[in-house]
């Protein structure tokens, strides 16, 4: 039985583990991608196609956010993105987060306020708090299921 150096050994040891690493890993999607989808149109008008880009932008924000629990810029765009689309609800979470972060950006104050009004969330008594606990439970969560 013939041998093979060690060298040639690791090195395709190596190039299984990239090929592994690159078939796994989550792709990451460049933000601003939802341009690609339509925006402001209802979760339910969308292509199959459409909801999957939107799936894999909301992993890779949502990844991203693992990754780096004060990235406040991707939390700001998972917003965006949830607004996009009616989610208003949904904004709550990664906009107050993100205000708790950064409570100097205006931006994200008024970010919060056009979605409490556009989502009609002062009526229905949205606790904010809450919302909060439920984005960072989701962030942890994420990736670890089906």
């Amino acid at each position: 039985m013939r041998t093979l150096p060690a060298v040639l050994v690791a090195a395709h040891a190596a190039l299984i583990a990239f090929a592994c690493h690159e078939i796994v890993a989550p792709k990451p999607v460049a933000r601003h991608t939802a341009a690609r989808v339509k925006a402001a149109a209802p979760l339910d008008s969308l292509s199959l196609t459409e909801l999957e880009l939107l799936a894999e932008i909301e992993d890779s924000l949502i990844a991203a956010i693992q990754r780096d629990s004060s990235d406040v810029g991707a939390m700001a765009e998972l917003a965006h993105l949830y607004m996009l689309h009616g989610a208003y609800d949904a904004a709550v979470g990664p906009l107050a987060r993100a205000l708790e972060l950064a409570p100097e950006r205006e931006d994200l104050r008024a970010e919060l306020q056009l979605a409490f009004r556009l989502g009609n969330l002062a009526a229905r008594h949205v606790d904010v708090a809450a919302q909060v606990r439920e984005f960072l439970e989701l962030v942890a969560m994420a990736g670890h299921g089906c």
